[in-house]
C-alpha cells in the first residue's frame, strides 16, 4: 500500500472514531485501524476479481 493511502486509511479510522465517539461508543485507535485496513484490503481484492462488496454496520 503507498504511504498516502495508509495515511488516508488512518484519518479515516480517526474520523469514525471521533462519530462513534459522539454517540458514546468507544473504539480503540488500533483496532479502527485494523478494521479500516482490513476493509480496504477486502475491496481491493474484490475489485482484482471484479466482484462488489456491501458492507452493512449495526
Amino acid at each position: 500500500m503507498m504511504p498516502a493511502a495508509h495515511s488516508r486509511l488512518s484519518d479515516v479510522a480517526a474520523s469514525w472514531t471521533r462519530l462513534r465517539a459522539e454517540d458514546g461508543e468507544v473504539i480503540d485507535a488500533e483496532i479502527a485501524d485494523a478494521i479500516v485496513g482490513d476493509l480496504a484490503a477486502l475491496v481491493s481484492s474484490a475489485r482484482r476479481q471484479n466482484q462488489s462488496v456491501y458492507c452493512w454496520v449495526a
